[in-house]
């Protein structure tokens, strides 16, 4: 099987998975509710002191869930895109169709990373673009605040370090998941190897970073450094899990 039409398959697999479509599109109506009440709360003030603090108190309990609702998504939606075929035994079925275990994990990846991209544009796409409608003058001055003071030299490092990071978390998660062959105890493998990870980046690249005379760009070309190798590392552990698993 060519790789373009595992990764189609993945994608139209992901595409119709109607519990988690039904989860984005609540996320979707909570930023959207908080949007349209911070915007009320900013422009009408509530008449009344009392209003005022009532709306302010809804405000911040929508803000709370909102919050907590998208840190559960942006661990269990990838969890659950990348244990699917765990759970549903046909990983056996792929790998015997001849599709090579190396292929399976390279495009189970970007299959999970793309479609966790187009879940996170859904939630905040009405949001951003109702925001830059009411407050266009915000969205210029951010914007104008945004040039001052990034240049090129300091936007391509971070933007490099953004990708990197992602990719991290990433890679990292689907050990965590091959791993544990897809059950529960691979999130909190998962956690457990961001408390590792952490620890190790903080050992190595403190006393390098605190040698140096603090530089923006010098600390994200660290910080990427440290991604990529982070992103190689759990990778190799990956496959060779993969490799040598009984499925």
């Amino acid at each position: 099987m060519e790789l373009k039409n595992i990764f189609k398959m993945e994608m139209y697999k992901n595409r119709n998975d109607k519990p988690y479509l039904l989860l984005i599109a609540v996320l979707t109506m909570m930023m959207l509710l908080l949007t349209f009440w911070s915007i009320s709360l900013e422009k009408s003030g509530f008449a009344g002191d009392s209003q005022y603090e009532t709306g302010y108190a809804i405000y911040w309990l929508l803000l709370v869930f909102t919050v907590l609702g998208l840190a559960v998504f942006s661990l269990l939606y990838p969890f659950r895109l990348l244990n699917t075929d765990y759970k549903n035994r046909v990983m056996s079925l792929i790998f015997a169709s001849g599709v090579s275990r190396e292929k399976y994990y390279l495009v189970k990846i970007s299959a999970t990373i793309l479609t966790c991209f187009m879940a996170t544009l859904a939630i905040l796409f009405i949001p951003a673009v109702t925001f830059l409608l009411v407050y266009p003058e915000v969205f210029v001055e951010m914007m104008q605040q945004f040039i001052e003071n990034f240049t090129l030299s300091n936007i391509v490092p971070f933007v490099l370090r953004v990708i990197f990071s992602l990719l991290a978390y990433f890679v990292t998660l689907t050990t965590a998941v091959i791993i544990t062959k897809g059950r529960v105890s691979g999130i909190f493998l998962f956690i457990g190897f961001l408390f590792a990870v952490s620890f190790v980046q903080t050992m190595f690249t403190m006393p390098l970073l605190l040698s140096f005379e603090y530089n923006v760009n010098f600390n994200l070309n660290v910080s990427t450094v440290s991604s990529i190798i982070q992103i190689i590392v759990f990778a190799l552990i990956g496959l060779a899990v993969l490799r040598k698993q009984d499925l």
